[in-house]
């Protein structure tokens, strides 16, 4: 999700290292005011990153796929051609309300309100995308994710992140941030490193 609709909360004054994940409540007001608040529908840089992260994921196709914050469905329904079940999830019902009439009668496809990383099911997955997610985490709940990601690589998973580069306000960490954390717990499974100005993209091979 890109900061294009980010908040001017309070937590903007608070250092970042200090800052909580961002509540339920900040998606849930953003889609109240907005059927597609971070414009993904629309917007040729989100066109252009999920060419790009398609291409990247290193496989025609995959078994069983899990979408980490999946909005409204735009990529979802993109990725949905290149698994046969894929488990989409979100925080926000109103997303995910959204989500599901995008896709309705897609086969293959299933939604969940959960929260990543402590709520999602362990899988077996043979991909993972976690796309424009993982900065809203603070640090003790990315430290979970990614001891969750190591398990999923232990098992043979591909993962693939991708995250806005540039400078946030109120999100407790910072895109590169997030892919040089990634780096440092997954490292031994790091396969591609496809960076561009405004974000990164980074996938992992499990064994």
């Amino acid at each position: 999700m890109t900061p294009s609709a980010e908040s001017n909360a309070a937590a903007a004054d608070v250092p970042r290292h200090e800052r909580p994940r961002m509540p339920v409540s900040f998606f849930d007001d953003l889609y109240e005011h907005s059927e597609d608040p971070w414009s993904f529908a629309s917007s040729a840089y989100e066109r252009e990153k999920y060419a790009h992260t398609l291409a990247s994921l290193g496989a025609p196709s995959f078994e069983r796929a899990l979408e980490v914050g999946c909005s409204i469905g735009v990529f979802t329904e993109l990725l949905a051609g290149m698994t046969t079940e894929l488990l989409a999830v979100d925080l926000s019902e109103r997303a995910l309300a959204r989500a599901r009439r995008r896709l309705q009668g897609r086969g293959g496809v299933r939604f969940s309100r959960s929260a990543f990383p402590e709520e999602v099911p362990a899988g077996p997955w043979d991909l993972i995308v976690c796309s424009e997610v993982l900065y809203y985490l603070d640090r003790d709940a990315f430290a979970c994710a990614v001891e969750r990601l190591r398990e999923s690589l232990r098992a043979g998973s591909t993962v693939v992140a991708v995250h806005w580069r540039e400078a946030t306000r109120t999100y407790p960490l910072l895109g590169d941030e997030v892919h040089d954390r990634l780096l440092a717990g997954l490292g031994e499974w790091h396969v591609l490193d496809d960076r561009r100005p405004q974000y990164r993209l980074d996938r992992f091979e499990g064994a």
